[in-house]
């Protein structure tokens, strides 16, 4: 088996939130040769780097790993960076990118895309990515695409996944993403494929989360709260952080079920605590500043949080 076959399976670990997994399939694999080796380490540190093991990443890449690696570990050191040292790891990124060395290699692309992503700098991320024959280019594509709404673009993209491999897990997941921001009947054919995917591949945070914004969407708000609370509890269970989009669509849930505002204002302080330069808290923050009124929360606010996470 080549090389790059036996990386499918780390692939579809690492975009269905399975970090666990693909630490593990990649050491059962043990070392490949070439890129192939280099493929399989970056999976795995970009799993250590998405379950919050940054220390892994900081102490086992050096200035002698592959370039790709390095960029890894530079988008784990921007990820816990204060705020006046974040821009200065993109610049060294920019540098990286502006180099030109590494401008053919498609998996530093896509890694070098995820932390301008990281950092809001989308445009800088589709520039990476937009012309890509992989599976991983074309879906980061997609993602980038539907978190600047252009659903038509994406849909394009997704077209050409499809004639590359329209089985293959991310080519199913970028199909979901694509159906709930189309939504209508479409919430439920996601619902379907990420329920698919948990029976097949088992539960992750992410898949959760999936789930739950997909029943969110058609109202389904008990069993939505219900999925959040087996996202709080694996979380648990893993000995990580409760994730912020768990936070973020349980307090849209609560919202829609009419609960005490105690109720929502407790998940708040959490997520605070937990993450308190987050995005969503400085917007609703701002929101709040600006009305004396509560704001109303959305669905699609969620399911904006929640194709962040994926890309991430």
């Amino acid at each position: 088996m080549s090389g790059v076959h036996q990386l499918v399976s780390l692939r579809s670990y690492f975009y269905l939130g399975l970090y666990d997994q693909v630490i593990s399939e990649a050491k059962s694999l043990g070392s490949l040769s070439g890129a192939a080796e280099t493929a399989r380490l970056a999976y795995v540190y970009r799993a250590h780097v998405a379950m919050g093991n940054h220390a892994i990443a900081a102490k086992e890449i050096t200035k002698k790993s592959p370039t790709v690696l390095q960029v890894v570990q530079l988008h784990s050191t921007y990820l816990t960076a204060h705020e006046n040292n974040k821009q200065m790891a993109l610049e060294k990124l920019n540098e990286m990118v502006e180099d030109g060395s590494m401008a053919q290699d498609q998996l530093f692309l896509v890694v070098a895309a995820e932390m301008y992503l990281s950092g809001g700098e989308l445009k800088e991320a589709l520039k990476l990515v937009s012309n890509g024959t992989t599976l991983d280019m074309m879906g980061l594509t997609v993602q980038i695409l539907l978190s600047i709404d252009r659903a038509d673009l994406a849909q394009q993209h997704l077209k050409k996944m499809v004639e590359v491999d329209e089985d293959d897990t991310l080519t199913q997941l970028a199909t979901a993403w694509v159906n709930v921001v189309q939504g209508g009947s479409k919430w439920s054919e996601a619902l379907d494929t990420y329920q698919d995917l948990q029976e097949k591949f088992g539960s992750s945070i992410l898949l959760l989360n999936s789930i739950a914004v997909c029943q969110i969407h058609q109202k389904l708000y008990s069993e939505a709260l219900s999925t959040l609370g087996a996202a709080r509890d694996l979380a648990l269970k893993m000995k990580i952080k409760i994730n912020t989009d768990t936070y973020i669509n349980t307090m849209i849930c609560l919202h829609h079920m009419r609960k005490a505002p105690e109720a929502i204002q407790r998940i708040m302080s959490d997520f605070q605590k937990t993450a308190p330069g987050h995005p969503w808290i400085k917007k609703q923050t701002e929101m709040g500043k600006r009305s004396k009124n509560p704001r109303k929360l959305t669905a699609d606010e969620g399911e904006a949080a929640n194709a962040r996470e994926h890309a991430a």
